[in-house]
């Protein structure tokens, strides 16, 4: 298994494919839509402030991402947004999550003046909330109907902080 960034365009082509893979068949967990990533940019850039890891396995398939993106308005340049969390249903059991995790904040804290990671997840995804918990991630905030699945059902939303 090999982490590293994502930043040749073959990269960004399977992490596009394993992103709306995710978002179609696990949206209950992400609050964007294929219709909320078609035909955008990539969202990170390959820098200690702004970049997205990806996990391959040995034959190079994408088996999970992670983004992190600094604040970029100065007065919040301490805080950095862990984003786009994501493993394949069957790479789950390999503990690539808490991998992928560990590798951002390593690579985040290499950004001078960072001293906190923020993220946010869906208030019952307790798989992930668990992990982020056990590295070190609180909970600092909830959000009652904070994300629209569907005309009719609203899912709460919690934000987690991890300070450095």
């Amino acid at each position: 298994m090999e982490i590293r960034v994502i930043k040749q365009e073959a990269d960004i082509k399977t992490y596009y494919q394993l992103l709306h893979k995710a978002i179609t068949e696990e949206s209950q967990f992400f609050r964007v839509s294929p219709v909320d990533i078609a035909g955008e940019t990539f969202p990170t850039e390959d820098t200690f402030d702004s970049f997205t890891l990806g996990a391959f396995a040995e034959n190079g398939e994408l088996l999970g991402t992670v983004g992190f993106k600094r604040e970029s308005i100065l007065k919040l340049r301490h805080k950095g947004l862990i984003f786009r969390m994501y493993v394949a249903p069957e790479a789950k059991s390999l503990g690539l999550g808490r991998k992928l995790l560990q590798a951002a904040i390593e690579r985040a804290k290499q950004g001078v003046g960072l001293k906190q990671i923020i993220l946010t997840l869906i208030a019952d995804n307790y798989r992930a909330k668990n992990l982020y918990l056990s590295e070190g991630f609180e909970v600092f905030s909830f959000e009652k109907n904070a994300i629209r699945m569907s005309e009719e059902l609203f899912v709460d939303e919690n934000a987690m902080v991890r300070y450095l």
